[in-house]
């Protein structure tokens, strides 16, 4: 009756509207438009959530990142309407929740390491790395990733009603028709995008094939480049590359010698080298306060004694903390996809340990974790350490961070002298672990962080403080032991404490508005080199990172370092830093290489500028990153060191 009255008074047939309804719902058109629907909306919550691109959501960059997605979906369908018949909506499922599944680890992944999971990634991993960053890796599951799942079950009951009425074959002609109109959409809509597309930095930065050209197909992109490189080519050193490599070093190595003025030269020639890298320790932290107390009351007292390069930037990728070991010990960039401690740890290196060994040192790396952790154990013999004193050499006795998981950074300075021989040179490399990701830890640790109590960035301040703590404890050992008047001590930071997704917190305690060019220039890791006799600290400011602390050491301690691509800090004019990403930091300009884009900094702010003015210095000093992936990639200096 009230149906009827309400047809009479507004012209409106209920009945007919929930029939017509219905009959949508159950014709197959509608469900593939609700599965390309739910995944762009992934697509758009991937790109929110890890704020890949930075700026507006619905900037061009965002827009065309969108719409590459989008074509690929439409190709990824034609393909199903070509292959699948009967069983077509079980595969647009299937593909839904494959889909789904590849956005899920990649939003997770990205928040962690801030790259895209790629196959050389997925092919490093073992049971004892995941299980060891388990922790690390929850904790970046957010409920509202929910989105990424929610429409399965939906989806799931919506085909099982449209099974029940009987899928029909579509006949040959109307599936080739269909197939081949949805696929030239498709392509012809992705190749302009590609098209439009700067393809050069591909080769630095997987990221920016997604930033581009859209998640799904960074993974085709990565998928094929490694069938390439490691099943279809041999992937050998050309002679080529060889003349290259040796002509590239030979003009380097004389430019620096004329160039050198020798400062420091061999001051801490014969001393013991004692290294520590410092978990998570990032350069803002140094000389801080909050609530009127120093975060590192320690490190500022040592760096009033030391030289102390502030402007150094890390330079890691997909290896994180095992990167930051392989820049400082070998002076090459990391790999450009997953890690090198993983990939290639039967290379041969010209290593800091190796250099040493060569003057009658004892080398030894301490960690303590495990042997196998990022496979160290492997990774450490073809870096020449002689001893690697692993969790296996220590009592534990006290854990400290790392979600209670790792040996506390007190106790593993402790113990460890009591595994080394300091009666004799030696080079000690301390990897520190308590100030891990995530912070969590120390939510109840004593140190008053005021308005940031309970946030991701006061349980940083509070492990940073305490790594501090610890630190000072190391250098009272250190001096008990009569070690510290006789020892170069070399301190840094590996790589970042805060996530790039959590950035505002950061910017809002620096008191900084964020921008891309802002956040790159908060990339930044101390370094601390105190040497005996040096009765003033001195502050360097120039612009580098941590693939130039060895040319550095080598200095100090006078010995040479044939292939290092890093320079002698404390004896070059030049600033600059280039990136794992292709990023570069000048005292001129800064390069995004992800978005092609040249920044001039002037009276504190970033200006845009033409890239062409400078595209010359650009191509110059990204040449390092392609020699650096030849040595690596085609194990290249033990073909040349055998020939020489």
């Amino acid at each position: 009756m009230e149906e009827l009255t309400l047809k009479k008074t507004t012209g409106i047939d209920i009945k007919n509207i929930l029939n017509k309804l219905s009959e949508l719902i159950i014709k197959e058109y509608t469900f593939w438009i609700y599965f390309l629907l739910s995944v762009m909306l992934k697509c758009i919550y991937f790109q929110y959530t890890t704020k890949i691109n930075t700026g507006s959501l619905f900037s061009q960059t965002n827009f065309l990142m969108l719409l590459a997605s989008f074509f690929i979906l439409l190709i990824i369908s034609s393909t199903i309407l070509l292959f699948f018949n009967k069983r077509r909506l079980e595969a647009v499922f299937a593909y839904n929740i494959i889909l789904s599944a590849i956005l899920t680890c990649d939003t997770n992944f990205f928040r962690y390491y801030y790259s895209i999971l790629t196959i050389p990634v997925i092919m490093q991993a073992d049971i004892k790395l995941l299980s060891s960053i388990d922790d690390s890796i929850m904790s970046l599951f957010k409920l509202k990733d929910i989105i990424y799942i929610i429409d399965i079950p939906i989806m799931l009951i919506w085909l099982i009603k449209l099974k029940k009425k009987s899928i029909q074959k579509i006949p040959l002609e109307k599936k080739l028709t269909a197939f081949l109109i949805i696929l030239l959409i498709g392509c012809v809509g992705f190749m302009t995008i590609h098209g439009n597309t700067d393809t050069q930095a591909f080769v630095y930065s997987g990221n920016y094939v997604a930033k581009k050209l859209g998640v799904f197909y960074s993974h085709y992109d990565n998928t094929k480049k490694y069938i390439e490189e490691n099943i279809v080519d041999e992937n050998e050193l050309t002679p080529e590359e060889k003349s290259y490599i040796i002509e590239y070093f030979k003009n380097q190595n004389q430019n620096s010698t004329s160039e050198s003025s020798g400062n420091f030269r061999g001051i801490a020639k014969g001393k013991n080298l004692i290294v520590v890298q410092v978990e998570a320790l990032q350069g803002f932290m140094i000389n801080t306060e909050v609530n009127g107390k120093e975060i590192t009351p320690n490190l500022n007292k040592l760096i009033k004694e030391s030289l102390y390069f502030d402007n150094m930037y890390y330079q890691i990728a997909g290896g994180n903390t095992s990167d930051a070991e392989f820049l400082v010990n070998t002076s090459l960039f990391p790999a450009r996809e997953g890690s090198v401690y993983v990939r290639f740890p039967n290379n041969l290196y010209y290593s800091l340990p190796k250099a040493l060994k060569a003057q009658g040192y004892n080398t030894y790396a301490l960690h303590a974790f495990t042997a196998q952790f990022w496979n160290r154990e492997e990774m450490y013999k073809a870096l020449e350490f002689d001893k690697f004193i692993n969790s296996d050499y220590y009592v534990q006795d006290e854990f400290a961070g790392w979600e209670g998981n790792a040996l506390s950074d007190s106790s593993f300075f402790r113990q460890s002298f009591d595994n080394i021989d300091t009666t004799e040179p030696f080079y000690s490399f301390f990897i520190t672990l308590s100030s891990h990701y995530p912070f969590t830890y120390f939510e109840d640790y004593d140190f008053d962080v005021g308005e940031w109590q309970g946030t991701l960035l006061g349980n940083f301040i509070k492990a940073i403080n305490y790594a501090d703590k610890c630190l000072g404890e190391f250098i009272d050992i250190l001096k008990e032991r009569g070690l510290y008047d006789n020892s170069l001590l070399v301190i840094y930071g590996d790589h970042s404490g805060i996530p790039k997704h959590m950035a505002d917190e950061l910017m809002q305690f620096l008191g900084i508005e964020y921008s891309e060019v802002e956040w790159l220039r908060l990339q930044k890791v101390p370094c601390i080199m105190y040497y005996p006799g040096l009765k003033n600290g001195e502050r360097v400011s120039i612009i580098a990172g941590q693939i130039d602390i060895l040319p550095t050491i080598a200095n100090l301690m006078d010995f040479d370092v044939p292939y290092a691509l890093g320079r002698d800090l404390l004896n070059t004019d030049r600033e600059y830093v280039i990136l794992r990403n292709g990023n570069i930091v000048t005292d001129e300009y800064v390069y995004l290489n992800e978005l092609g884009e040249v920044y001039s900094i002037k009276g504190g702010k970033a200006i845009k500028v033409n890239r062409k003015n400078y595209e010359k210095d650009i191509k110059t000093l990204l040449e390092k990153l392609n020699i650096s992936d030849i040595i690596i990639e085609k194990d290249a200096l033990r073909y040349i060191e055998s020939q020489q």
